[in-house]
């Protein structure tokens, strides 16, 4: 199979989450042969203005500076844990979260960019600095966000909601993973009459089947399932088989059901307690 990962990106912010979240990729980056680069992001200034400009940018270079000391000492700390010929990068950046991310992705050409993100609620917006629906439009590379109630150490089931096209890309990148880990690929999509399925109705469910029936080995489930919002359904079929991984594409198949979600763009990746990867 083609080698999907070379550079993996972990965004940190020095809290426990993050170092497991690190021991948890790290065995699968050296198994993959993976490059790792953390990145910790020190934010814009949410001083008054009327504070002296001088004091912003000293007690700015203070952060830089000590977030510079601390990425270092993590870099240290997993070096001993890469394998020879595998390298695990430290960086420190100035600026909003999700365009640092952004610009540092196309900069430094990452394969998958792992960050923790969690908003519960929809109006917890105001209180969010990241939109991962568009930053994986945007960037074009996986963006996978691990729940700060989730690990990723086994992945033994993988959803993937299928709609009204091949999703390829997707495909590619599950059973990539799936591979690894040995995983289960569960197929769902919507059904589209209560009465009944036909095989033309869900004629994309069954070719991404076929699809991976032939150029597999893994164990593939594939369910029409009832429901009319395919994010919504995806997660409560996820939910009801302990998924450890749900993969969608950005758009209709993270975007959630209802006024509140529709008014905030609350995407699934902030609603599920399950991992989710946007390809």
């Amino acid at each position: 199979m083609e080698k999907l990962l070379k550079q993996i990106l972990v965004v940190v912010d020095f809290s426990e989450k993050s170092r497991q979240v690190l021991d948890s990729i790290l065995p699968m980056a050296n198994e993959l042969k993976c490059d790792i680069h953390l990145l910790y992001i020190v934010q814009p200034s949410v001083l008054p203005i009327t504070i002296n400009a001088s004091q912003i940018i000293a007690v700015k270079a203070d952060q830089t500076a000590l977030a510079t000391s601390r990425m270092m000492a993590m870099q240290g700390e997993y070096i001993p844990q890469m394998e020879k010929g595998r390298f695990i990068y430290s960086h420190v950046m100035e600026g909003g979260i999700e365009r640092s991310i952004r610009n540092f992705t196309m900069r430094h050409e990452i394969d998958l960019v792992i960050i923790t993100h969690r908003r519960r609620f929809a109006w917890s917006k105001f209180l969010s600095r990241i939109n991962i629906n568009r930053l994986a439009r945007k960037i074009q590379c996986p963006v996978l966000n691990i729940p700060e109630s989730a690990h990723i150490h086994q992945i033994r089931n993988i959803v993937l909601p299928v709609t009204n096209v091949l999703p390829l890309r997707k495909i590619m990148f599950a059973s990539y993973l799936a591979q690894y880990h040995d995983a289960r690929i569960h197929l769902v999509a919507l059904k589209e009459d209560a009465e009944g399925e036909t095989e033309k109705d869900n004629s994309y469910l069954y070719k991404s089947y076929q699809l991976l029936r032939d150029n597999t080995d893994l164990a593939i489930e594939c369910h029409p399932v009832m429901g009319e919002n395919i994010a919504d359904t995806t997660l409560q079929y996820a939910e009801k088989v302990n998924a450890d991984l749900i993969v969608v594409q950005p758009g209709k198949e993270a975007e959630l059901p209802g006024v509140l979600n529709n008014i905030f763009s609350r995407f699934l990746f902030s609603a599920s307690r399950i991992p989710v990867m946007a390809v």
